[in-house]
């Protein structure tokens, strides 16, 4: 029963009422005008009517103003399909929904749903009468921009930043000008990336274990991409013959070009102490890196500072990462250098589409070069 007018109760020659709202049961004092509790039946009736009615009535009130909550944000959404001004605080879900907006993978979507909702705060902190995307002008975009550069961004993650925002303003405010049109992107004079010495390298894997210590392994022997790594499958490969078959992500896209690595026999020790029973080599580094990637890059940041490794500097007034998973990629390129392969040879193991990228990995001590080493070794903790 949804409702039910009540009954009434005597308890200590005092009155009350107890009523059903909504399959509630609710009691209820009953009391005269007065303030006084009724004693008497006729009392008793009078107040329990006037309690019935405003418990009632009350339930019905809220599930009324519920009712009309919900009709007004599909109201809301209706107008965002008939008029071309979608909300502000509705801009994430406008751009979800947009048949001309880009293509990207889910992590990227992540990213630009971040950016998003700090614009969205910036701009209902700051300009609180901004209702609709189209009233953002190129001087609140200026604005954001120098919001962003005091909170110490990189200029990477600044330029890809302001990149959404152009997307943004693109797909949802078509024919009007884009305010972002005029904030520019700042240089690429980002801090390289470190290689570690075996000897670094040899303490960060001594400061893990678990599949976090497999996915360091991974990275020293195969210079995967963090993402690559952490999305290994194990029908990629192929134990009897070592290798590994995989296609990187970077550049999936763009040529979808396999490559074919080696198992070093390191790497392959490790891997034959694993389960076979997922489909990924380390389940959950895939299912973290799938939720949040950052997650996983503190993780194996702290196990690079456990190490004694000191994985951020401060240069130019902005904080950079020196030492990451990337570090690996970097360890790798220059033992591969220092032991005369040609730069053919390291694009084709790191992954890169030519060897402009490989080049990158060429400027090494004279110390270094002086070192011939024939393969990679075998890093022991």
């Amino acid at each position: 029963m949804k409702y039910r007018t009540g009954c009434l109760i005597k308890r200590n020659n005092r009155y009350s009422v107890r009523i059903m709202i909504e399959g509630k049961v609710i009691t209820r004092a009953l009391k005269k005008p007065d303030g006084s509790p009724c004693t008497t039946i006729a009392d008793a009736n009078s107040a329990k009517m006037e309690y019935v009615k405003l418990f009632i009535l009350g339930s019905k009130r809220d599930a009324l103003k519920a009712l009309i909550h919900s009709l007004s944000e599909v109201e809301a959404e209706i107008d965002e399909i008939r008029c071309p001004r979608p909300a502000l605080d509705r801009a994430w879900k406008s751009y979800l929904s947009c048949p001309d907006r880009t293509d990207c993978g889910e992590h990227t979507l992540r990213e630009y749903e971040r950016y998003c909702r700090l614009f969205i705060d910036w701009a209902k902190a700051h300009y609180p009468k901004t209702v609709f995307l189209a009233d953002v002008t190129k001087s609140m975009a200026g604005e954001y921009a120098q919001h962003l550069a005091k909170e110490n961004y990189s200029n990477s993650s600044f330029n890809k930043h302001t990149f959404f925002l152009r997307l943004l303003f693109r797909a949802l405010c078509e024919g009007q000008p884009n305010p972002f049109s005029r904030v520019r992107n700042k240089p690429a004079n980002s801090i390289p990336h470190r290689p570690l010495t075996q000897e670094q390298l040899a303490k960060v894997l001594g400061a893990t274990k678990g599949e976090l210590h497999t996915l360091l392994v991974i990275g020293t022997y195969t210079a995967l991409r963090l993402k690559d790594a952490c999305n290994l499958r194990w029908d990629q490969l192929d134990m009897d013959k070592s290798t590994i078959t995989v296609t990187p992500s970077k550049t999936a896209t763009r040529s979808g070009k396999q490559i074919r690595l080696p198992i070093h026999p390191v790497l392959s020790a490790r891997l034959l102490t694993l389960p076979h029973k997922a489909e990924y080599v380390l389940p959950y580094m895939q299912w973290r890196y799938s939720n949040d990637g950052a997650v996983i890059s503190k993780r194996i940041r702290k196990a690079f500072e456990a190490a004694g490794l000191v994985t951020r500097v401060k240069e130019n007034g902005r904080t950079a990462t020196v030492y990451s998973f990337h570090s690996l990629r970097f360890t790798m390129g220059q033992l591969l250098i220092s032991s005369g392969f040609s730069l053919d040879t390291i694009a084709q193991v790191l992954g890169h589409s030519s060897t402009t990228m490989s080049r990158h990995y060429s400027n090494v001590t004279d110390a270094v070069r002086e070192r011939a080493i024939l393969s990679l070794p075998a890093i022991t903790t």
